[in-house]
């Protein structure tokens, strides 16, 4: 993939993934299984596929996998009908899709270090904002007397 060859290595030696991926990984695909199913989704044929044959795929019980794709159909990544599921990302999505998956193809722990590394961040966000409201005052309505 030419656009990799530019980047340069991280500390480990690995090739960062694009500021494209790292959007996918934040928001539509911010967990292993939506990223699973979505990789399988862009492989299969028309992009399209039973939610049993991704269950299989994807090594996910059907009731997760079934969620998951309801996750994904409320971002607009997929629309299900006649018990198939399509991948139906906007144009922008599906190149920066297959740019993800050729990483994933080439080196998986790249994706997956860098969804970790952004499920953590969150995590951190949100911990560092309820510290942060345990000390907001609140200003006391003019009828409490005060």
């Amino acid at each position: 993939m030419r656009g990799r060859e530019y980047r340069g290595k991280n500390a480990s030696g690995r090739v960062p993934p694009s500021a494209a991926i790292r959007r996918l990984l934040f928001a539509p695909l911010d967990s292993f299984e939506k990223l699973e199913v979505v990789v399988a989704l862009y492989r299969a044929s028309a992009h399209t596929s039973s939610v049993a044959a991704l269950a299989k795929l994807c090594e996910l019980s059907p009731d997760i996998t079934s969620r998951t794709i309801d996750e994904l159909a409320r971002a607009g990544f997929v629309e299900g009908a006649e018990g198939l599921t399509r991948l139906t990302a906007g144009t922008e999505d599906l190149a920066a899709i297959g740019e993800l998956v050729a990483v994933y193809d080439d080196d998986r722990i790249v994706i997956v270090r860098a969804l970790s590394e952004i499920s953590m961040d969150k995590i951190r966000r949100m911990a560092a904002r309820t510290f942060a409201d345990a000390f907001n005052l609140r200003k006391k309505r003019e009828d409490d007397g005060g």
